[in-house]
């Protein structure tokens, strides 16, 4: 049953750079949540969560010099174990720039191709890993000091139709009930080629033919297992993923299979999406999807439920609870600088 909801903009706000990327999130030893937004020029720009609507512009915090290239990526995990959150800064060089307590701990140099994505992933006995994603097609994972392992998508045979190599287009760790029925932790990777390979360990378990190249995922429980075509063997529920399409359209994928029909299509090329949990047990998750087009669109159950006119194409989606009402906002960030704050009101 399609969700009744509306977008309400608390607060809208400017800033001086060109802003390639966003996350909003503790950091460092920081006592609250800070905006953190990666720039053309390499540079960190640390800024507070507005408090009011008084000024146009955020309140600068810090910055951080990467002395690196273009910002592609950003992620907020405790990846050295130090006690407080690390900030890693993925560049269009091929670098992941490793910021600890506000100084750079590391600088890894894994090859000449931007790297567009970073992930954590867990194994089953807590160990953690860094996984990056290029557009050269590799697939490296890594601690601040230490190479793990390495495998090159490109290298999976390609159908004699495609004359060209795979790049990675989008890449999530998550955890899926495998085929024995056991919780496992996975890396899903697609790339430019229609593929979707399902990774464990630095090797691929299984690849998927996608309907679209798919340019984002999310995770969560978009669809009732009821009204799935897929059959679920053994009778659990497990954490579905939104496959966003180049083409605009919307593909969930359960149990190692992609649904034939799809979810949602907004007809228009799609690289955001995002999920936004609902807010009583056992309702199905939102997909919050944003591309090349002024709006940011909000799903529930494969239907439209409402969309937000922004001033530019967003180009980064977040959440946090910016008015301490208890619920989480979304912070996006547009190629004009602004920076925008919704609330769904439902």
């Amino acid at each position: 049953m399609k969700q009744e909801a509306s977008f309400k903009c608390i607060s809208q706000k400017r800033v001086s750079v060109k802003c390639n990327k966003l996350v909003v999130g503790h950091v460092f030893r920081y006592s609250s949540q800070v905006i953190i937004l990666g720039g053309e020029d390499g540079v960190i720009g640390v800024y507070e969560l507005p408090t009011n609507n008084h000024s146009e512009d955020l309140k600068l915090r810090c910055t951080l010099e990467t002395k690196s290239g273009p910002i592609q990526s950003l992620l907020l995990y405790d990846v050295t174990k130090l006690g407080s959150v690390d900030l890693l800064v993925g560049h269009s060089g091929g670098r992941v720039t490793i910021f600890c307590n506000e100084q750079i701990l590391n600088r890894c140099s894994f090859s000449e191709h931007s790297v567009d994505q970073l992930q954590v992933d867990h194994d089953a006995t807590g160990n953690l890993s860094v996984v990056v994603g290029d557009k050269g097609g590799n697939i490296h994972a890594f601690l601040p000091f230490q190479p793990l392992w390495r495998l090159r998508i490109s290298d999976v045979p390609i159908p004699q139709s495609v004359s060209k190599s795979a790049a990675v287009t989008c890449l999530l760790t998550a955890n899926l009930t495998s085929p024995s029925g056991n919780i496992c932790n996975y890396i899903l990777v697609c790339d430019d080629c229609q593929r979707l390979h399902i990774v464990q360990q630095g090797s691929i378990v299984q690849t998927l033919q996608t309907q679209s190249v798919i340019t984002a995922m999310c995770c969560g429980q978009f669809l009732p297992e009821s009204e799935s075509e897929i059959t679920n063997s053994h009778g659990q529920n497990c954490s579905q993923i939104a496959l966003a399409g180049q083409d605009g359209s919307i593909y969930i994928m359960s149990h190692f299979q992609i649904y034939s029909v799809e979810y949602g299509s907004v007809h228009l090329p799609l690289t955001q999406v995002m999920t936004f949990p609902a807010s009583e047990d056992g309702e199905m998750d939102y997909i919050l999807c944003a591309g090349h087009f002024n709006a940011v669109m909000l799903y529930h159950t494969g239907k439209l439920v409402t969309k937000y006119t922004t001033s530019d194409w967003v180009n980064a989606m977040a959440t946090a609870d910016v008015d301490n009402d208890g619920e989480k906002e979304i912070i996006i960030s547009c190629l004009d600088n602004t920076i925008g704050f919704l609330k769904v009101q439902k």
